[in-house]
Parts: C-alpha cells; sequence; structure tokens
C-alpha cells in the first residue's frame, strides 16, 4: 500500500512535491518553483500539505475507505499492491456503538471491550497493517490495556498519515487511555494516532494517563526512495538531518490535541512525539519523558540490503537515537512542562509552530487547553523542571513563523548549537525568549545559516535519464558545495531573528552566516540576527556576522573542542578548510546543519545586540557587529586582546555603558 507503485506518483509529481509532500512553509516543503525552494517544499513537515500544514496530495473528494483528514491514499488494492485505508481493527468504535462487521474481537486476548469502554484488554497481534482500536466520532475510554503489536512491518501495508496499523486510532472522537503499555515495532507502525474525520471542523482530543508508549520501527522495504511525499513516505527527509522508521504518536487534521499526562513515551529513531499534515494542532506534556533509544543505528539495518540507503552509525548520536522530540508544524502549539526530552538531534523541529518548555509544581492544578477549545484539568503528582538532553542540537527553525519560550529552570543541554536558525528560503523567522534558565553547549548559542534544505537541491529530475530516481521527484541523495567560504555580498531578505535573553548566565557563541551559502545552487538571501539580553541576565559570547562551510563530524569536533565554538578570523584557513565536507550522501544525513564559521559582514548578515537593565556582555572573542544598544545600567566587557568590532569602530580593553555610545 502506502509504498504504493511509484509511476502512479510520476504524473502528479509537482502537485505532490508542493502539496501531498508537506508543501509551503509549514510543511517539509516550500512552495517556490525553483529548485532550492522545492527542496524546502519538500522539508517543511514530515510530508504534509499546504502552508498551514493541510493535508494534500489526493483528491478533493474522499477516497473509498477514508476515515481521516489525509486524502493522499486511497489506492486500487488489486492494481497497485496496497491500500492505505485497508483497515482491519480488533475493535472498530463508530458513532459510540462497536461494528461488528469491521471489528475482530477474537484477537483480544482477555479483558473486555464495549460501545464506550475497553478495560483490562491484552492484544498481541504480530499481523503488519493490522490495528488495535479504531474510534470514530466516539467518546471512548481505554483502561489497563496492554496492546503489543510487534510485526516485521517495512512499510508497504502501514501508514502512519492514514492511522493504518496503529494500535489505537481516534478520528474526531475524545479518547481517554489510563494506565496502559503499548509497545509497536515495524515501520510506520504507532501506538497512538489522533485526526480529523473526513471534512471534520475539528479533529479529536486524546488524552493519555499513565502510559508507556514504545515505538520501534523497522528496516524499510528495499524499494523505498526517500522523499517528502506523504503517498510514499515511511522515514523522515533526510535533508533535515535525521532518519529512522517509528513515530511513537502523530495528530494530524484540524484541531487535534493530544495531553500526555505522566507517560513515558519511546520511539528508535525519527520522532517520539509528532504534529503533521493539519492545523492548530496542540500537544500538552505534563510531567511525561521523550526518549529516542536507538543511538547506534548500525544494529539495525535502515533500508534491506539493495536500498538507498547505507546503514551506518551517526556519530553524533552517543546516547539516544537520530530525529527529534516534537515537530511543530502548521500553527501547532506544545507545552512542555516537567517533561523531559531525550534526543539525538533535536528537541524540536520548527516549521511554523510555537513552544513553551515550563515547570510545574507538585499539587497545581493546570487548566489544558485543547485545540477545539474544550479544556481539560491536570493535577501535578510531581514539582520539576523541563529538562532538554540532546546529543547534537538543542532546537531547529526552519520554516514559517516559529516561537519559542523557555522558562522557570528550564534545563537545556546540547552537545553543538542550542539554536539552529536555517534561513534564506521560505521567509522563515524566529522568536526566543529565555528567562531564568540554564543552558549549556557545544560553544554555540545561536548559529543561523543558510537553509541546507535548500542548498541540498531539491528534487531529483523527472526525465532523469539513468531513471535513479524511479521516475519520481523525490530529493537528491546527496549535498554539495564548492571549497572555500563564499565571502560574496549578499542580500537581506528583510527578515530577523530575534532572542531575548533574561535572569540567567548564558554561554555560546552568536554568530549570522545567512546569506554566505557556498553551493552550487548559488547564494541565498540573508536574514538578521537581533539578540536582547534583559534584566538579570549575563552573556558570556562572541557576536559575529560570519560565513560558513560544512565540515565533517571530525570537523565539528574540532570546531567544539578546539576552538570551543569560535570562528576562524582566515578565510584561508588550512586547518578549518581541511574538515570542509564538501560532498555527504543521505547515508550520511547527520552533517546536515554541522558548519564552521569565519568572520565575515556580507552586508545583509547583520547581527544587532541591545542590552537593558542590568544586564552585562562578557566579550569572550573576535566580534563583528552592525548594531549595539546600551541602556540603563547595562554594560559590555571587552578584556585585553579581544576585539569588538561595531559598525566599523573597534573596541578592546574597555568596559562600555550606556554613556559611551
Amino acid at each position: 500500500m502506502k509504498r504504493k507503485a511509484l509511476a502512479l506518483f510520476m504524473a502528479s509529481a509537482m502537485v505532490l512535491s508542493m502539496a501531498a509532500c508537506g508543501s509551503s512553509s509549514s510543511s517539509d516543503n516550500s512552495s517556490s518553483a525553483d529548485s532550492a525552494a522545492s527542496a524546502d517544499v519538500a522539508a517543511s513537515s514530515d510530508a504534509s500539505g499546504d502552508a498551514s500544514g493541510n493535508a494534500g496530495g489526493g483528491s478533493s473528494e474522499p477516497a473509498e475507505g477514508q476515515i481521516g483528514s489525509w486524502s493522499g491514499g486511497g489506492t486500487d488494492a488489486s492494481t497497485v499492491g496496497g491500500n492505505d485505508y485497508g483497515y482491519d481493527a480488533a475493535v472498530y468504535v463508530e458513532d459510540g456503538k462497536i461494528v461488528s462487521a469491521e471489528s475482530s474481537l477474537d484477537r483480544i486476548e482477555t479483558g473486555d471491550a464495549t460501545d464506550s469502554a475497553a478495560t483490562d484488554i491484552v492484544l498481541d497481534d504480530s499481523e503488519s497493517g493490522h490495528n488495535g482500536i479504531i474510534v470514530v466520532n466516539s467518546d471512548y475510554e481505554i483502561s489497563n490495556a496492554n496492546i503489543t503489536m510487534n510485526t516485521e512491518a517495512d512499510g508497504t501495508d502501514t501508514c502512519d498519515f492514514s492511522g493504518m496499523g496503529s494500535a489505537i486510532a481516534a478520528y474526531t472522537s475524545n479518547v481517554t487511555i489510563k494506565d496502559s503499555t503499548i509497545e509497536c515495532t515495524g515501520v510506520a507502525t504507532m501506538p497512538v494516532f489522533g485526526d480529523s474525520y473526513v471534512d471534520a471542523e475539528d479533529g479529536s482530543n486524546v488524552i493519555m494517563e499513565n502510559c508507556t508508549l514504545i515505538s520501534n520501527g523497522g528496516t524499510l522495504y528495499e524499494a523505498y526512495m526517500n522523499s517528502p511525499d506523504q503517498a510514499t513516505m515511511v522515514a523522515p527527509p533526510w535533508i533535515l538531518g535525521i532518519m529512522g522508521s517509528s513515530r511513537t504518536t502523530n495528530a494530524m487534521g484540524q484541531n487535534t490535541t493530544m495531553d500526555f499526562l505522566d507517560c513515558d513515551t519511546q520511539a528508535g529513531a525519527w520522532a517520539v512525539l509528532s504534529t503533521d499534515s493539519g492545523s492548530n494542532m496542540t500537544l500538552n506534556i505534563y510531567n511525561t519523558t521523550l526518549t529516542l533509544n536507538n543511538k547506534d543505528e548500525s544494529k539495525i539495518a535502515i533500508q534491506e540490503e539493495g536500498g538507498q540507503i547505507t546503514t551506518q552509525d551517526n556519530p553524533y548520536t552517543t546516547n539516544y537515537g537520530a530525529g527529534y522530540g516534537t515537530y511543530a508544524i502548521g500553527a501547532a502549539v506544545e507545552t512542555f512542562a516537567g517533561a523531559t526530552v531525550n534526543v539525538g538531534t533535536y528537541a524540536t523541529i520548527f516549521t511554523g509552530g510555537s513552544a513553551t518548555y515550563t515547570s510545574i509544581e507538585e499539587g497545581e492544578t493546570y487548566t489544558l487547553e485543547h485545540a477545539d477549545g474544550s479544556t481539560y484539568e491536570y493535577t501535578a503528582t510531581a514539582s520539576k523542571n523541563a529538562v532538554v538532553n540532546s546529543d547534537t542540537f538543542g532546537f531547529m527553525f526552519h520554516q514559517g513563523e516559529n516561537s519559542l519560550t523557555i522558562e522557570k529552570g528550564t534545563e537545556i543541554v546540547s552537545g553543538y548549537a542550542t539554536f539552529l536558525v536555517k534561513s534564506g528560503a521560505s521567509g522563515e523567522t524566529t522568536t526566543a525568549t529565555v528567562d531564568d534558565s540554564k543552558i549549556s553547549n557545544g560553544g554555540v548559542l545561536i548559529q543561523v545559516m543558510d537553509n541546507d534544505d535548500s542548498t541540498t537541491g531539491g528534487m531529483m529530475d523527472a526525465d532523469d535519464p539513468e531513471n535513479t530516481n524511479g521516475g519520481n521527484m523525490n530529493f537528491k541523495t546527496s549535498h554539495c558545495e564548492n571549497a572555500g567560504f563564499n565571502l560574496d555580498s549578499a542580500t537581506n531578505e528583510g527578515t530577523a531573528q530575534t532572542f531575548t535573553f533574561t535572569n540567567g548566565e548564558y554561554s555560546g557563541n552568536l554568530y549570522n552566516a545567512s546569506g554566505s551559502d557556498a553551493s552550487t545552487m548559488g547564494a541565498l538571501d540573508a536574514t538578521t540576527l537581533d539578540v536582547t539580553i534583559g534584566a538579570g541576565a549575563t552573556l558570556n559570547a562572541a557576536a559575529a556576522s560570519t560565513a560558513a562551510i560544512h565540515v565533517t563530524y571530525d570537523g565539528s569536533v574540532y570546531v567544539k573542542d578546539t576552538l570551543k565554538g569560535a570562528a576562524v578570523e582566515d578565510a584561508e584557513d588550512a586547518t578549518i578548510l581541511g574538515y570542509q565536507n564538501t560532498e555527504y550522501t543521505i547515508s550520511e544525513y547527520y552533517n546536515q546543519g554541522h558548519v564552521a564559521n569565519v568572520i565575515n559582514y556580507n552586508g545583509g548578515n547583520d547581527v544587532n545586540i541591545t542590552l537593558t537593565d542590568d544586564a552585562v556582555w562578557n566579550v569572550t572573542g573576535t566580534s563583528l557587529i552592525s548594531n549595539l544598544t546600551i541602556e540603563d545600567d547595562a554594560q559590555v566587557v571587552i578584556p585585553d586582546g579581544v576585539t569588538l568590532t561595531v559598525d566599523g569602530t573597534e573596541y578592546t580593553g574597555t568596559t562600555l555603558t550606556a554613556a559611551d555610545l
């Protein structure tokens, strides 16, 4: 099914690459016609649809068997080998009644399933493509369930956009899952799926309390080709810098909400809690742990032998699996309250959404807002701060308008840059505020760079003479860039990335390398980096306009351990150029986003810094910025031997205050 005859996709490849694949600025795709932007079109969601993340790629009329919002999976099984809507459930509930003709109740080993609830059920099903419980237009409660779906699914008969193969799938329903354990194995075989019913204005509210949810993933079928097209997609776009085949949950459709309360959620690699192909989705994550488990990918084949992707270990994922904790797309609103996020690559990827990382207090009752306007009361069982442990980056922003709030004792630990902003191709903007929180990284606090979704080059040509793309517009399978730093001038696209830090001591350099793309695609527009250091904040950092090149893993380690995250000052620095990664393949997906910087102002990559109240900026290395504003009692401390250049004026061995500017 899902990986239905690839030839069917060829005729509508351009449409799919900008719609079904998660088009425009809020999907794993953008909407520009040129090849650079088409990579963003392909890369703005984990597949998504239009600029809002709406589902696309199918007919305007629902296909036979379609339940949810996603319209890209209807097929004729007799001719193309499968059907994303060919549901086969143990329990099928619709309009408040179990539908006997659609249910295989004999699969339930013990427990009781009624029209309104499933209690103490044990379900152990190893058949690929089977569903456990499907709930449509109903209120339903599942308690004390033990569901195991350890299958050998390879992605040919499962679909985590339609919900086929999910242990529990809800469509415009209110479903509560309590005190339950759900474990799934197999490609695109997930514990919980939530969506809108066909053409419904509101999606589902899925509330999970004290549950353990595990998605182990599997091995992709040999013919799979990495693509943003939902009609074939069972692995993340490699240009995101991640790989895998498992998502623990997925929220889709319009106004769908998932609440995770006192839960343990795990995935092998790709994603723990996802949003995709929808709009106005909400994730409320309270006192819940999100973990990616597959830290050594070489132990499990990503794809069958002979396929596009060769299995090898990701050198960056030393503690956790590759992928992300959550995806924020289609104006999704996500709250991490007392949550712990353990990931190999990113805590959250932003493609037009917002997230808040905050704390909870034991015994306090919180009103959880749902996307459809309803609410749910949760009383905290523990006092906890939000915590992020990431082997690689903290957060990645690469499409749309994004907002991030980090507050109330949140702790962020990332091996490399904390905030990775990929700009220049889709009007991407970021607004981030950090207050009273602790951050540690590999020497870089903010890295703004050209969007390597785009510089990788986007889609294969449909008329590829070697037919290496199977006749479809799938992703190009290698990233190439010219040797050396590109110091050419750039144009500012009029966007800005805005960060504010208050009440805490923050370390890590601030670099804006936008507009410095040195790839064969040609330069992308630059963006502005605006940073405010406010009340109670101290920043220990260099800050500079830069140019950037991709570097190998050894190069990243050199920048982190030897340079302590610093930019070099000589564009001909032989050591750093020796680490440049001028070409890497899809199997080395993990090289996306890893760059080295050289001090360089290209005319568009401005860095503007404002200090207010009692803020202090301790300049720790060579800095080059366009504007410096000092207000109130704030000060900038520049030690001997360190130079800060502000719009052509150099300062060293001095302390600047408001009176000096």
